[in-house]
């Protein structure tokens, strides 16, 4: 008997101490948007992502770039790259890091009123992590939000 507890204690030991599988390369998965739909009446809307680092050496930022499908142009599109702040994530110090961030976006991020003459169908976005070592997450393209009259 005792030897059956031996060996469930070390088994558990081994089992705590296992790597949950996040590496040292930062990964951003999408979880929704705020709103279904952009309107006229849409001024502003918000992206969830889950954000995770093994490492813990992310930064408080990320890189967001605006797609519109109307905008491609022989396969290729000019993606405006912006900065964006993950207030919830901070410098995690060495620590694994899992969170939910909260991307606010602005009017003129979702609606583009100098780009009248261009006809809007929809719209989604790339985005991109790097760390302070360097490593860069894979890019995440979120789903197609639609524009509705």
């Amino acid at each position: 008997m005792k030897k059956i507890l031996f060996l469930f204690l070390v088994a558990g030991f081994f089992y705590a101490c296992k790597k949950d599988g996040v590496g040292p390369k930062p990964i951003v998965t999408f979880k929704s948007y705020s709103v279904d739909s952009i309107t006229p009446a849409t001024n502003d809307m918000t992206i969830f992502l889950n954000v995770e680092d093994g490492d813990g050496d992310i930064e408080d930022t990320l890189t967001l770039g605006t797609i519109i499908l109307s905008h491609f142009k022989d396969g290729k599109i000019d993606t405006a790259w912006t900065p964006k702040s993950m207030p919830e994530i901070g410098r995690s110090k060495g620590l694994n890091v899992k969170a939910e961030v909260r991307i606010p976006l602005q009017t003129i991020e979702i609606k583009f009123s100098d780009y009248v003459t261009i006809p809007k169908d929809s719209i989604n976005f790339s985005i991109i992590i790097k760390d302070r070592a360097g490593n860069i997450s894979d890019t995440l393209i979120t789903p197609k939000i639609s524009y509705r009259a």
